[in-house]
């Protein structure tokens, strides 16, 4: 995942690595995360080449709203894929409630139930301090709290976090996504993941250059069964 001032160009073919079939060999649910730093995405190739879910930039802060969002959440559910989106959170500078509604009406409209939304995330990479609240735990799960509130759809909102900044959210009522790439076992401060980045400098066809390379800890009719707004 990547920030919008954080866009760094990296040169790794865009087709399917050996990682990624490796994973789809190994009945893993394969998936990548995206924002506008990968440009036009062909997610029909995407899915062909075994990914079968994505998380897409919505937004960043309370004033970034990703250019791609829209054309990735439409065109990746067109293609078959498992949808879900995503904020960058600036906890540093904005209360949760600010930043939760500025998500919201970027996103909200895309997560829905069609059997092809996935619950919505949150990206925690900046450590500057919490704003409004008295500590991160209270920011995100106040941040969750009011996405929840937004919908009739019960969600249980994903918090992206690397193994240090889950020691930093105990009592966090968000589910992992952990962004450590050596692996569950890398980290004690995630013992129950839902997502794993196992690869940040992936490829996959239908990318241009580099991508995130996820995993779902499950199964696929798991990931559907717990993960799809119903």
């Amino acid at each position: 995942m990547k920030s919008s001032s954080k866009l760094t160009a990296l040169a790794v073919a865009g087709m399917c690595v050996t990682l990624g079939l490796r994973n789809a060999q190994a009945s893993t649910v394969l998936g990548i995360d995206v924002s506008s730093y990968q440009g036009s995405i062909n997610w029909a190739s995407v899915h062909s080449c075994g990914a079968s879910f994505a998380f897409a930039k919505a937004s960043e802060g309370v004033s970034f709203l990703d250019p791609k969002f829209k054309n990735n959440m439409n065109n990746g559910k067109a293609a078959g894929m498992l949808m879900g989106a995503y904020h960058f959170a600036r906890p540093d500078l904005n209360c949760p409630g600010p930043e939760a509604n500025y998500f919201w009406s970027a996103a909200g409209a895309y997560i829905i139930a069609d059997g092809k939304s996935l619950f919505p995330a949150v990206d925690f990479e900046v450590f500057n301090g919490h704003a409004c609240q008295p500590s991160y735990t209270a920011w995100f799960n106040t941040w969750a709290t009011d996405v929840k509130a937004k919908t009739s759809h019960f969600l249980h909102p994903v918090i992206a976090v690397s193994c240090a900044a889950a020691c930093d959210i105990p009592g966090s009522s968000l589910e992992i996504w952990g962004l450590d790439p050596n692996g569950p076992g890398s980290c004690t401060c995630i013992t129950n993941w839902t997502y794993w980045l196992i690869n940040p400098n992936g490829a996959i066809c239908g990318v241009t250059g580099s991508v995130d390379l996820d995993e779902y800890n499950g199964t696929l009719s798991g990931l559907i069964a717990t993960q799809v707004v119903q």
